[in-house]
């Protein structure tokens, strides 16, 4: 958490006339946090019947080989990705996803969970166990989580706007651009992006660039209720930057 707050002491600075405080930011970040599912309930567990500890390392390996594989192909998002988590992916790190999920699936028969898990069950699971990473200030781990979700090809907008907000949160505002943008590009549109993508021009000091997206966020985030936190966040920041 230092390094956003030390971010957010240098990003008021350099954006010269914009007092964007470093508790305003907090609160925008707040309001853009993920929600779960609920898969990870105990009644979720149930019935979306997510993957067993061993099954979700697996996938958590195979996310990194092929973003390593995009990496090396020049691809500039796995490249970000990458770049966000560097270290999380190690056997330590992945060793702490493993005892994660497996404290999650306590007293569970994981064998028959894994037998019927299909991949939105396991996807809404993974999802889940990344938005409580992320609450709890796990944030790389969160990223090896999102990745893994972008790797399953499923909830595309929410794991790479997901990614984006880790990146904000680390300090890494390049690679939070660069996911946001990716982002923006996608079929479907997600307010978290845009108002990402706004806060990360602020930082590079593109004012108007950072308007006309949050305006776009606010917009496509007031048509739909279930966007209702983003749209807070938008809104904040335009209003600060109304008055400043």
């Amino acid at each position: 958490m230092r390094v956003l707050k030390n971010s957010a002491l240098n990003f008021a600075s350099a954006a010269g006339e914009l007092q964007l405080e470093v508790q305003d930011i907090e609160i925008m970040l707040g309001l853009l946090t993920p929600r779960a599912t609920g898969a990870k309930s105990a009644a979720g567990l149930r019935s979306a019947e997510p993957a067993d500890a061993v099954r979700v390392v697996a996938l958590v390996r195979s996310a990194h080989e092929e973003f390593k594989r995009r990496n090396a192909a020049g691809e500039a998002i796995a490249a970000a990705i990458l770049a966000l988590a560097a270290n999380a992916w190690d056997e330590k790190g992945i060793a702490d996803i493993e005892a994660a999920v497996s404290g999650q699936r306590a007293g569970e028969d994981t064998a028959q969970v894994a037998a019927n898990a299909d991949a939105d069950g396991i996807a809404a699971f993974i999802h889940d166990l990344a938005v409580d990473d992320f609450k709890s200030g796990h944030i790389a781990r969160t990223v090896v989580l999102l990745a893994t979700l972008l790797h399953l090809g499923k909830q595309d907008a929410d794991a790479l706007s997901g990614l984006a907000l880790c990146g904000v949160r680390l300090g890494q505002f390049a690679e939070a651009l660069t996911l946001a943008t990716e982002c923006l590009n996608l079929p479907v549109k997600h307010p978290r992006a845009y108002c990402i993508a706004g806060f990360c021009e602020l930082e590079r000091g593109n004012r108007k660039a950072a308007q006309a997206l949050l305006a776009l966020g606010a917009r496509i985030a007031r048509k739909r209720p279930e966007f209702a936190e983003d749209l807070r966040a938008a809104q904040r920041v335009l209003l600060i930057l109304h008055f400043s």
